[in-house]
């Protein structure tokens, strides 16, 4: 009896963990700031800008979850406010980045 009892714990415990670990890679605060991270690394970005680009990826997170379908509308209007926040410069480094661009957008 004491077997079965430690069998149904360890078997709530992993799948407890493994819920936690899935929760983590699907917070929008958590993809939006990894996504910001990455792109301070290529272009220099102020305060106030990189505000208003997290809550612009925050938005696009917390709209996926919700509305897969709507994915490619994100995208293009993503893309446009990226080339209209950015200088050409900026925007061409960012673009040049394929895994970055790829994941701003999507």
């Amino acid at each position: 009896m004491k077997k079965v009892f430690a069998v149904i714990a360890l078997f709530f415990a992993f799948t407890l963990s493994a819920t936690a670990q899935d929760s983590k890679q699907k917070d929008p605060n958590v993809l939006a700031k990894n996504e910001l991270i990455a792109l301070m690394k290529v272009v220099e970005i102020d305060n106030t800008l990189s505000t208003a680009i997290n809550s612009l990826l925050l938005y696009k997170h917390e709209t996926v979850l919700k509305s897969p379908e709507m994915k490619e509308e994100l995208a293009a209007t993503i893309d446009g406010k990226l080339k209209g926040t950015f200088t050409p410069e900026q925007y061409s480094k960012i673009k040049k980045n394929k895994v970055l661009y790829k994941d701003l957008l999507y």
